[in-house]
């Protein structure tokens, strides 16, 4: 069967992209920006316009079916051929425009990028740029980001990484309140004998554990405490309020450490995590719009 291709089309087969990458119609909403029951019906009509079932929907998934699969190849190759004539447009330009899409761990987006992101914004308001907050490691080609960023991870090879900053410490810290009514301990040890705030990521589900280093050997200490917190503000001001004792990286703290609101504890023997890199994927041609995000927070790290 053959049928013409006309503009309307265009946002339904991307659409049905998103949602076939996704597997999911709420997630591919919430990414276009639109209501689930908007995108469901945008994917009936382009199922009544070529007349073919392109997904199976389950009441946990959505599969492809085998029609689909096979849209779903060109929907991709052409999808990736207008983006690659946007690009040669937005260079001929000199400007950089058009939108990047980057994930990256909540501390990462609050500390490292967020400071310097009004600068960016002034310095090229013509990109638009949408921020995915995930503590796990995604497959930024399988999920449609252009750039990832995180802390000394082992990458595919086919990824280049950009270090940035200096390399992120992890820093002990309490309230001296705190400190005078329960003492300070002498090791990561004694941490048993005190109030210990416990960080959960908010994606996986998992406490994170404390990290210290010894003679030059990590040392993870399984800490007590009945306060757990899924949010690095929040376990700030717990620390702040001298209820817990709590473990974050320096840079999280260095304003408070200064104040004197909160003292660096069991300083021999902080553990070093490794270098904040900005990974993407290797091509040739990369927009303008992510070189110059790339440049821009490579030349302005945060230390």
């Amino acid at each position: 069967m053959s049928f013409t291709i006309d503009p309307s089309l265009l946002p339904a087969l991307a659409s049905f992209e998103c949602v076939a990458r996704h597997q999911s119609f709420s997630r591919a909403a919430e990414e276009l920006g639109i209501s689930t029951s908007a995108l469901s019906q945008t994917i009936r009509g382009l199922e009544t316009r070529l007349a073919m079932r392109l997904l199976a929907r389950t009441t946990r998934r959505v599969n492809l079916t085998e029609e689909g699969a096979a849209l779903l190849v060109g929907v991709r190759e052409g999808l990736a051929s207008l983006s690659a004539a946007l690009d040669r447009a937005e260079a001929s330009t000199g400007r950089p425009s058009g939108s990047i899409r980057i994930t990256l761990p909540r501390l990462a987006y609050f500390n490292w990028f967020l400071p310097k992101l009004a600068s960016f914004r002034e310095t090229y308001p013509d990109v638009e740029v949408e921020f995915g907050l995930d503590d796990h490691l995604v497959d930024l080609v399988a999920e449609g980001f252009d750039l990832g960023v995180r802390i000394g991870e082992q990458l595919d090879a086919d990824m280049v990484a950009v270090p940035m900053g200096e390399p992120v410490t992890l820093v002990t810290v309490a309230s001296s309140a705190y400190l005078a009514r329960h003492g300070t301990p002498a090791s990561p040890e004694d941490l048993q004998n005190h109030e210990c705030s416990r960080y959960r990521f908010a994606t996986s589900g998992r406490l994170s554990p404390w990290m210290f280093q010894r003679d030059g050997q990590p040392l993870e200490v399984s800490v007590s405490g009945k306060l757990i917190i899924n949010d690095l503000s929040g376990e700030i001001a717990l620390a702040k309020a001298g209820l817990a004792v709590v473990q974050t990286v320096a840079s999280v703290v260095r304003e408070e450490i200064a104040r004197g609101e909160l003292v660096r504890i069991l300083a021999d023997y902080e553990v070093v995590l490794g270098r904040m890199y900005l990974y993407f994927p290797s091509r040739t041609h990369m927009p303008l719009r992510v070189r110059a995000f790339i440049d821009h927070f490579r030349d302005n790290p945060m230390k």
